[in-house]
């Protein structure tokens, strides 16, 4: 009898990104290319295409864990302003900071539903949320601690 391995896998989201916006599953990317660019890199890059992902992203509902590369983030979403990460397996601060340290420009994150009861934030992690002005944690269950450790860091 076989287990079900996407309740066990560890998602990150670099892979959920790249698994979404692959040119291959992507729906219009074999009509006009629209949501997503592939612009070849120099060789010997690291990267070997970059995607261009919309400035709006939705991945709720990915059974994202982990964060994945800070280096890959910072190429796929330099440009995201809007974030849903909403009905993942979020339960790491940590994580989260790295995700936002590096979307320099995000202004909205949505971590709503996501396991966040019981996690810490430390302050040295919370200066990354500055930039985000609208932060909606509807249902994390996090604590009150953890609420005026990212308020006392966001700009008034």
């Amino acid at each position: 009898m076989e287990s079900s391995s996407d309740e066990e896998e560890v998602h990150t989201f670099v892979q959920v990104i790249s698994d979404k916006y692959n040119p291959d599953n992507f729906p219009y990317s074999k009509g006009q290319g629209l949501g997503i660019v592939m612009l070849p890199t120099p060789p010997g890059s690291p990267v070997k295409d970059r995607l261009f992902l919309p400035s709006v992203l939705v991945l709720n509902d990915c059974n994202i864990s982990k964060a994945g590369e800070s280096s890959d983030i910072a190429v796929f979403c330099g440009h995201v302003v809007e974030l849903d990460l909403s009905y993942n397996q979020l339960s790491d601060w940590e994580e989260i900071s790295t995700i936002v340290s590096n979307i320099p420009n995000l202004d909205f994150l949505n971590l709503s539903m996501n396991p966040l009861c019981g996690a810490h934030l430390e302050p040295a992690l919370a200066h990354c949320f500055s930039r985000v002005r609208r932060l909606v944690l509807i249902k994390t269950h996090i604590s009150w601690g953890t609420v005026h450790t990212l308020t006392r860091h966001t700009p008034e």
